[in-house]
């Protein structure tokens, strides 16, 4: 005998809206439980109080619906509360840790641009270090080369830290790194990236501060290739990054720890060089951005050249080893 079940397509319906409305109500509860615990410095206790009655009547909402109001009017209040933030009202009596202690700004005059507070740090050691920004002018028709560095940390090969660096002709570069700026007393945290904990900084500084930082006092794997990006997609590509650092300088914004970090940042710049670049999961696993940019055809080979043979031969690290007499930029271009 064949039993047929009679599928109500109304009812269907109703159960899978059903379904997404708790799904929703509870996701949206858990961001909300971290975001009054992070972004509204609740305590401890505080906090799991109001996750404790979010969960609550979650699960009573199972039998009465109306419940579900409860906990989505407070989460309601959570979003409107966190969307009114603003990183001027947040960090308005911030002191900064001292890497991170200045804005670059940039002025335009004719064709001219002066970067300042271009940071130019002086390291004794990691932690021990003498402060400087200087002045950086240039005029932007000598841009002429685009190499993008990319530094691991801790043996992790799966995420990195990557950068910019922009050759002149008369022999000088300017390294671009988009960096959390941290409070004093503050130390970087995953989950509280999610929660408005930290602002995006975009630090324009000498590779003697930048690159050699991870080199040689870090400890760090930085890898530095050379693009294939011509003088005229180097002058596009830096006035991008121009015009990115006086917003950000005029109008701060939010670090995210996925939607808006160092890499993230400036993927957009990419399609200066490849409008048609429509993004790649390596960009999030960035420590293998270098991948794809070989892969896409952005870096600079040997002909035949592998990209493992590529970054074996692009280990900065590996020329500035030992002592010598030429200046840090030009040791770290070795073999290009």
């Amino acid at each position: 005998m064949k039993i047929r079940f009679r599928i109500n397509r109304a009812s269907l319906l109703r159960f899978c809206l059903l379904g997404l409305i708790f799904a929703g109500v509870f996701l949206v509860g858990v961001w909300s439980a971290g975001a009054v615990f992070y972004a509204f410095g609740w305590s401890p206790v505080g906090a799991v109080v109001y996750s404790g009655v979010l969960l609550g009547c979650w699960l009573v909402g199972f039998q009465r619906r109306k419940l579900l109001l409860i906990p989505a009017s407070m989460e309601f209040v959570v979003i409107v509360a966190f969307a009114a933030m603003t990183p001027e009202r947040v960090f308005a009596e911030t002191v900064w840790q001292a890497p991170w202690g200045r804005v670059p700004s940039v002025e335009v005059d004719a064709n001219r641009i002066t970067v300042r507070n271009v940071r130019d740090f002086r390291y004794r050691s990691v932690d021990d270090y003498e402060i400087r920004y200087i002045d950086f002018a240039f005029d932007p028709s000598t841009v002429r080369t685009v190499d993008v560095a990319v530094s691991h940390w801790d043996g992790m090969q799966a995420i990195a830290h990557t950068m910019f660096s922009f050759g002149f002709e008369d022999g000088r570069y300017l390294a671009v790194s988009m960096e959390t700026r941290l409070p004093v007393g503050v130390e970087q945290g995953f989950l509280p990236g999610f929660y408005r904990q930290y602002e995006l900084l975009m630090v324009l500084a000498t590779e003697e501060d930048l690159f050699r930082l991870r080199t040689n006092f870090r400890k760090e794997e930085l890898y530095l290739y050379r693009t294939n990006a011509t003088p005229e997609q180097a002058r596009a590509l830096l006035d991008s990054i121009m015009r990115r650092a006086d917003t950000l300088s005029k109008q701060p914004e939010f670090y995210n720890s996925i939607a808006r970090n160092c890499t993230t940042s400036l993927a957009p710049l990419l399609r200066v060089i490849d409008p048609t670049f429509e993004g790649d999961l390596r960009l999030l696993l960035n420590g293998y951005s270098d991948e794809l940019l070989f892969e896409l055809g952005y870096l600079k080979c040997r002909e035949g050249e592998s990209f493992p043979d590529l970054k074996r031969r692009r280990l900065a690290n590996r020329y500035v080893s030992q002592p010598s007499d030429l200046p840090y930029s030009r040791l770290i271009r070795t073999d290009l």
